[in-house]
């Protein structure tokens, strides 16, 4: 348990330190509000320097060194907090999460299990103990349903009263009964939202089966069972806020808000800041799908409009692809299973790359889902006809997803700049990618997901991104638990399970930090106020329970998180005191 010194021995240290130097500190009289010494503190700097103390004073570091000279920082007034030697590190950066989106779809019933059997009494027992009008549940798995997808008759026989709508657990599908159907006023005659990309599955005579593909089909459904409002979200947003900041997160980069208008989502966000309910920095994106509308109007609106120090409108946020489940991910090479499909992108690659030119002369960054190693290569062909067509600047253009990335287009990242984020939980060969992505690729391919290491050799810089609420398999936004996966190539309890891509392609825990601190920080244009401890930056902080370089890899996710500092205010404490 972490021990807090009373003030009068701050005073008592502040006191005697009159004859020790501060080389570290950008200030001559004792200015830190708190003082943490004592630690092991990995401030994740250009020289991976490993300090002892660091002082903070509002809501910036305005100390960082050694035990004798932060004694030049600690006046009466501070509070300072003996780390006991445990680990600091900087506040962790989710480099791609959709934190306002999970106020709407992590709501109901937990439906995350690979048993059929235990997925169905999960659905009996809320509906039996459920007595709202709708019943809600999200994490509905693909791997156990390799036989087809899932039907309402199925949730027909277990209630068909009331409307039924489970989120599918990539967040891209959903499964409903027929009353849910019904009450939207769908049915055979029914056109398809966006004909290719987001529809009703049908059976062969043209009836809905229950099973809905893409954002759009999904949003016409349930926007008719339930009424989508930020303040129907808000709840949901905060106590899902608060969790990150129990698992040491300060910044996020959310990648699209959706179930309700994109300004609506901004401002729910900005009226949390406002009441002091925002325990984390919201850098945000205009959420582009739609090939006929110019993005760059509402991205323009969104950055103007919302710049505050917690809530930023920044990236555009483009969707290239969807995923290998629905075969309408894009590939170099054609799918194995089914060879004669040719996928689609979403929006054209020409209007794409048009996009990405003006975006980026306009001093806008992109941030792109390309699950495909075909979406990877339009996307860095646009940031390069956009290099080719503006003045030099400061880029930071994402691509995220990358599961696949040709070996041809490793180098690419780090010639062009762009930044790769991807999700460290989903780089293991877990049931998804044993079942439905070897059936769609074939086992060299799948081998051959997510080449960190590749892409960072070749000069690349990697991001971890969570996707939280959305997964191929477990949904996890915990940082402690992508480091591991991404170190061990391994899901958490499944260590019988080869690593995917064998060990080699494991990271080190060195590079594993920095992604998920500085690196991913600089993914999203922060890393001069973020992702290090260094003076001048922004008091974002966590500290650990144990050290993460004194246990094995496949112990890190069960490391508890102490303590959570977001610009300076504690957001997080779990020690009591």
């Amino acid at each position: 348990m972490l021990h807090f010194k009373s003030i009068a021995l701050a005073a008592a240290i502040a006191v005697s330190v009159s004859q020790f130097s501060q080389a570290q500190t950008d200030n001559s009289k004792p200015v830190a509000d708190r003082a943490l010494i004592n630690g092991t503190i990995h401030t994740m700097d250009a020289d991976a320097t490993i300090a002892q103390a660091i002082g903070v004073s509002g809501d910036e570091i305005v100390f960082v060194g050694d035990a004798e000279e932060v004694k030049a920082v600690i006046g009466p007034q501070t509070e300072v907090i003996d780390l006991e030697g445990r680990m600091v590190l900087p506040g962790f950066v989710d480099g791609h999460i959709h934190a306002a989106a999970g106020g709407l779809i992590m709501l109901g019933v937990d439906l995350q299990t690979d048993d059929k059997e235990e997925l169905f009494a999960r659905i009996r027992n809320e509906v039996e103990a459920n007595r709202n009008d709708v019943i809600l549940g999200y994490g509905v798995r693909f791997n156990p349903w390799t036989d087809g997808n899932p039907t309402a008759a199925m949730l027909d026989e277990i209630e068909s009263d009331r409307p039924v709508y489970f989120w599918a657990i990539d967040g891209h599908a959903a499964w409903v009964n027929s009353k849910a159907l019904e009450l939207a006023g769908i049915d055979k005659d029914t056109p398809d939202t966006a004909p290719g990309f987001s529809f009703f599955e049908r059976d062969a005579d043209g009836n809905p089966t229950g099973w809905i593909v893409e954002v759009p089909a999904q949003l016409q459904v349930l926007s008719a069972l339930i009424d989508i409002t930020p303040e129907f979200m808000a709840g949901g947003v905060r106590e899902w806020l608060d969790t990150f900041a129990k698992a040491g997160i300060t910044t996020v980069h959310d990648h699209g808000i959706q179930g309700m208008g994109q300004d609506e989502g901004f401002q729910m966000m900005a009226d949390l800041e406002a009441t002091g309910d925002m325990p984390i920095r919201f850098i945000g994106s205009y959420y582009w799908n739609d090939g006929n509308l110019d993005p760059l109007p509402g991205t323009r609106e969104l950055r103007e409009k919302f710049n505050s120090e917690l809530v930023k409108g920044r990236y555009l946020k483009i969707n290239m692809d969807g995923g290998d489940d629905k075969w309408n991910a894009l590939y170099v090479d054609p799918y194995t299973d089914k060879p004669e499909i040719v996928a689609e992108p979403i929006i054209p690659y020409d209007v794409v790359e048009d996009a990405v030119i003006r975006a980026d002369a306009a001093g806008i960054d992109v941030t792109c889902h390309c699950f495909g190693d075909l979406a990877v290569r339009k996307l860095l062909d646009a940031v390069e006809a956009a290099i080719a067509a503006n003045p030099p600047r400061d880029r930071r253009h994402k691509i995220t997803h990358g599961t696949l990335i040709h070996p041809d287009d490793y180098a690419r990242f780090g010639e062009l700049g762009v930044i790769y984020d991807s999700t460290g939980t989903w780089m293991s060969l877990d049931p998804l990618l044993q079942t439905v992505s070897t059936e769609r690729l074939g086992a060299e391919r799948v081998q051959g997901m997510y080449p960190v290491n590749d892409v960072i050799a070749g000069g690349g810089v990697f991001s971890f991104g969570s996707d939280w609420p959305v997964s191929g398999y477990v949904s996890e936004y915990r940082p402690l638990a992508a480091i591991e996966a991404g170190m061990t190539r391994q899901l958490s309890g499944r260590e019988d399970v080869p690593p995917l891509g064998g060990k080699e392609a494991g990271m080190s825990l060195d590079q594993a930090l920095r992604s998920h601190t500085i690196d991913a920080a600089y993914g999203m244009g922060m890393d001069t106020e973020i992702g290090s401890l260094e003076v001048g930056k922004k008091a974002d902080l966590v500290v650990l329970e144990k050290n993460l370089y004194d246990i094995e890899p496949n112990e890190i996710s069960e490391v508890g998180v102490l303590y959570t500092m977001m610009g300076g205010r504690v957001t997080h404490d779990s020690t009591g005191q």
